[in-house]
């Protein structure tokens, strides 16, 4: 037993020594690349390649033998490795190596250690232009095939079959019907570190008034004397002390050093009150200060106080100035770490200044190269460039440098190329970098900018809906700038109110999100107009045309810039043609004549030709019979005719799609019907049927010419193959339905063809239940086609006519109230009741009829006939 414990124990020793040496080195094959992981403290492995060979060096023993154990257990890739071999230390040189043997020297090498998991990653690979080179090229031969006689075949010419793409109805509006204002974001500016915080100390935060070392005479004993009253805060004794001594010992002695106590109290004394900006008359002490004293700890201290004071008032140049002495001062006094501060102070304040000239002749001094990090470098030379809105300088800056970034890339050089992109409309660019800056730097306070633009990106280039709307809600949850956090509440609002053809009760409930909650001073003239135009667009959309028009009207459309005026007015032009379309199809066409009248010159003349909303308006005119009003609009839209119609935007869907000729010669066939030019009208017809571009509407036409000139047979023929041809569509105005339902059905009963109207008269009136009750004339013709109706049916005196009739004045009497046929359709009912066998309901109607006041006495006449005769019936049963 107990041989076999210490057979068991050694196994697992053995294991774990092998184990130790293996898990040192361990090896990940990839499809493009080869990687090795060395588990080692940081900087104990050094690495260098030479042409095929690469050697990685270490001055530790102990670890040299680990890796020496571990290359023995590897089987390395023979795609990017031909062996692996140990060489120990030597005469020449302590440091202990292994060998790797290359393929070839195009095996590419790259390395970085991986702190959290304290391990050195290599990575071999060859470029992909190189693997293909060496890849042997086969050869083809050429085969010569043999002579075959020629046999003459017979040409067949295929038809072209002209492929028809089908047209995919999309259910979103694109960007330009939603939130369509977009604006440049401002740069994001490099921040020069901040040394001092202004409101709550003085320059003795960098330079403390100190003791004298030792008293030689009666000056030193004076200065001590008020310094010891500065630092107890007796500032009345401490003004009386320096004049006393300015009066024994003079103006120069020590005056700079007196100077800086009397500053120093000045802002001491004004913190004491509460108040926390720096006063100008101690900054300006300090500024003479500077200039006169030969101290070089004072003046530096004045100047890490005095330059942020200038650059938190914006007053740039100042501040140059002041950077550039401190630059020149630090130098001669060899303080190189002051000398960074400043250097870096003159570069922000230039590039805060937009001077991209002098930024680059200063990043070209070596001393600044020496002195600042690179990337901070090209940080400055990025921002000054797009502070100039010169995008596509920044765009050619960085590819130029692309290459010898190190990751992470500064936030400020990723932010400002990403923006330049945007710019540049070129938003899949911006959007790989936008998400590089949120990977790096989630933190910063701009990522709440670069979420909404990533989903702008998106929304602009019309991918994936819902894709836009989660980016929209993401910017909303994660933002940290409440300016940013409204516009993408805004967007998110017009993506789902105004972009979506079909809204729903749950869209509808975002708009709450309009409501700002934003202070004045967070609310910039951007985010204002944008919400304009979205809650605009919102009543359009809902089709409240009339809130719309005074919401519109309150807007101040005439101190915005002409570009975001014209936006306005766009959507201003299609609000008009919404109220008189919808006035139009209630047939109240002098409310429609009055919007056109009141709006043109505001609104529909600012934009393009509209030709349906002309016509409208031209047709308004002729159902009021105002045929001079008529002929100058016609003379108006014939000028008009060859400018390019409106396609944008389109808010309220036109009914009719034909050209600007077509409409025209309507007209002219709406007007010479209405003055009864028959043969006028007949020639119209004739030369738009000739015409290249026929009119939808023109066997229409026809028929209402030959309705008309009493032609019942034609007329019924024209509207029957108007009917069938599916141009029927192409009749969107109520009236016009109404006429052709008239007409129709007129030119049908009196021809006397009673079975055939019966049947067209159920079908029109079926077909047009969707217009009653919104429009008074078409109500009027369906009252008349379907008492019509109702009397043929009464004329067949059969059954069955009765039980259909029966049903037929009830819903007559549903829809049509206080119509004047329900003496007459009352009387019908009754007979249909007493043949339908319910005689007691029929007697009441008859009964009702009689007491009735209003209804004609030979009604009331043949109800009593009616009465009488079944009291006849009852008496002979």
């Amino acid at each position: 037993m107990q041989p076999t414990k210490l057979k068991i124990l050694t196994l697992l020793i053995l294991f774990t020594v092998l184990n130790v040496n293996a898990g040192i080195i361990s090896e990940e094959k990839g499809s493009t690349h080869l990687r090795w992981n060395i588990f080692t403290p940081k900087d104990l492995v050094q690495i260098q390649k030479r042409e095929d060979k690469v050697y990685l060096k270490t001055l530790n023993s102990e670890l040299y033998v680990k890796l020496e154990n571990a290359i023995k257990e590897l089987d390395p890739d023979k795609l990017y490795i031909t062996s692996v071999k140990a060489i120990g230390p030597t005469e020449m040189s302590n440091s202990s190596k292994i060998e790797i043997q290359l393929k070839s020297k195009d095996v590419e090498l790259f390395s970085f250690y991986k702190e959290r998991d304290k391990k050195l990653v290599i990575d071999f690979w060859v470029e992909e232009s190189e693997e293909k080179s060496v890849t042997t090229k086969t050869v083809v031969k050429k085969v010569v095939a043999p002579k075959v006689a020629k046999v003459k075949k017979k040409v067949t010419v295929k038809k072209t079959i002209k492929k028809v793409k089908k047209i995919v109805t999309s259910k979103y509006r694109d960007f330009r019907y939603g939130a369509s204002f977009l604006w440049d974001y401002a740069p994001l500016a490099p921040t020069l570190k901040k040394v001092i915080n202004l409101e709550r100390k003085t320059p003795e935060y960098f330079y403390t008034v100190k003791n004298k070392k030792e008293i030689k005479n009666e000056a030193d004993a004076h200065m001590q004397l008020t310094i010891n009253l500065f630092r107890k805060k007796k500032w009345g004794l401490m003004y009386k002390s320096i004049k006393l001594y300015t009066k024994k010992y003079g103006d120069e002695l020590d005056v700079d050093l007196n100077e800086y106590m009397k500053a120093n109290a000045i802002l001491r004394e004004n913190f004491a009150k509460g108040k926390v900006e720096p006063v100008k008359m101690s900054v300006s002490m300090f500024e003479n200060i500077v200039q006169q004293s030969s101290r070089y700890d004072l003046r530096s201290g004045i100047y890490k106080y005095l330059i942020p004071f200038y650059i938190g008032a914006n007053d740039h140049l100042k501040a140059l100035e002041l950077s550039k002495k401190y630059y020149v001062d630090s130098k001669e006094n060899f303080d190189y770490e002051e000398s960074n501060y400043a250097a870096e102070a003159i570069l922000y304040n230039l590039a805060k200044m937009k001077q991209i000239e002098k930024v680059q002749e200063l990043l070209k001094e070596k001393t600044i190269q020496k002195i600042l990090p690179k990337q901070v470098m090209l940080a400055y030379e990025i921002f000054t460039y797009l502070s100039l809105e010169k995008s596509e300088e920044v765009i050619k800056l960085y590819k130029k440098r692309r290459a010898g970034l190190v990751k992470p890339i500064h936030p400020i050089i990723i932010y400002n190329v990403a923006e330049a992109f945007f710019r540049n409309s070129k938003y899949n660019e911006a959007i790989k970098l936008y998400d590089e800056f949120l990977k790096d730097y989630s933190f910063h306070s701009h990522s709440s900018h670069a979420r909404i633009r990533i989903a702008q990106c998106w929304e602009i280039q019309e991918k994936d809906f819902g894709e836009s709307v989660n980016l929209y809600r993401n910017a909303i949850n994660r933002s940290q700038n409440a300016a940013v956090s409204y516009e993408a509440r805004i967007r998110y609002v017009a993506l789902r109110n105004l972009r979506k053809k079909k809204v729903t009760r749950e869209d509808r409930e975002t708009q709450v999100f309009l409501n700002s909650g934003l202070k004045k001073k967070d609310m910039n003239a951007n985010l204002r107009k944008t919400l304009w135009l979205v809650r605009l667009r919102s009543f359009i959309v809902e089709k409240k045309f009339e809130e719309a028009l005074s919401y519109l009207n309150a807007l101040p459309l005439k101190s915005m810039v002409p570009t975001d005026r014209r936006v306005f007015e766009s959507d201003g032009a299609e609000v008009v043609y919404g109220l008189i379309e919808s006035n139009f199809n209630k047939s109240e066409y002098a409310q429609a004549i009055k919007v056109w009248e009141i709006y043109k010159d505001r609104f529909v003349d600012k934009v393009a030709n509209d030709p349906q909303m002309n016509f409208l308006v031209a047709n308004a005119y002729m159902r009021l019979n105002l045929i001079d009003g008529f002929d100058k609009l016609y003379s108006k839209f014939s000028k008009s005719q060859l400018e390019i119609s409106k396609t944008f935007p389109i808010w309220v869907k036109r009914s009719m799609e034909t050209d600007n000729q077509s409409i025209l010669s309507e007209l002219q066939i709406i007007r010479n019907l209405k003055l009864k030019n028959w043969n006028v009208v007949k020639e119209e017809i004739s030369k738009i049927a000739k015409s290249k571009k026929p009119l939808e509407k023109l066997e229409y036409y026809r028929g209402v010419l030959f309705y008309k000139t009493g032609d019942w047979s034609a007329a019924a023929k024209s509207f029957e193959k108007f009917l069938s041809s599916g141009n029927d569509k192409s009749i969107k105005d109520p009236k016009q339905i109404a006429d052709l339902v008239k007409a129709y059905t007129d030119c049908l009963y009196e021809l006397g063809d009673t079975v055939k109207y019966q049947r067209v008269a159920d079908a029109l009136l079926g077909d047009t239940t969707r217009l009653k009750k919104k429009n008074k004339y078409m109500d009027s013709v369906r009252e008349k086609v379907s008492y019509l109706n109702i009397e043929l049916l009464a004329g067949d005196d059969t059954s069955k006519s009765f039980l259909i009739m029966e049903k037929k004045i009830k819903d007559f009497k549903a829809e049509f109230e206080k119509s004047i046929y329900s003496g007459r359709l009352n009387y019908l009912l009754g007979l249909s009741l007493l043949s339908n066998k319910s005689i007691e309901e029929g007697k009441k109607i008859f009964e009702e009829l009689i007491s009735q006041e209003g209804i004609d006495e030979h009604i009331k006449d043949l109800a009593r006939s009616e009465l009488s005769m079944l009291k006849i019936k009852e008496r002979t049963l």
